[in-house]
């Protein structure tokens, strides 16, 4: 018995103090992987986002040509233009809520990811 209890004890002090750690790592990123879209060509970060979002292409030689968002329904809401690896985009005219952001980088390559914005 002395045993069982000793393990239930252990088990839950191991879990306490992994979430404190967890929590600590959080604070110390200002963007950490969740807050990141990442799909292998592009990186937009925060994600979700209040204000603006700001998008990287991975591969330094190419550029984002195009940033478009669409509804969750597939109605086009904005269309910005950039010609730079990285661009900060805003977001002011979007309402919160969940968008398609399609980009499109200067060899062509075109992808879709999702973004939440927030109030």
């Amino acid at each position: 018995m002395k045993k069982f209890l000793f393990l239930i004890i252990y088990t839950i002090g191991f879990l306490m103090f992994s979430g404190e750690a967890k929590a600590q790592e959080a604070l110390k990123e200002p963007f950490s992987a969740s807050q990141k879209s990442d799909d292998g060509a592009l990186v937009a970060y925060p994600n979700p986002a209040k204000d603006f979002i700001i998008i990287k292409a991975k591969n330094p030689s190419l550029k984002v040509k195009q940033v478009t968002f669409y509804s969750i329904i597939g109605t086009q809401i904005s269309e910005t233009f950039a010609d730079s690896n990285t661009a900060e985009i805003r977001l002011d005219r979007l309402k919160p809520g969940k968008y398609l952001m399609r980009y499109v980088l200067s060899d062509n390559t075109q992808k879709v990811t999702q973004i939440i914005k927030q109030q």
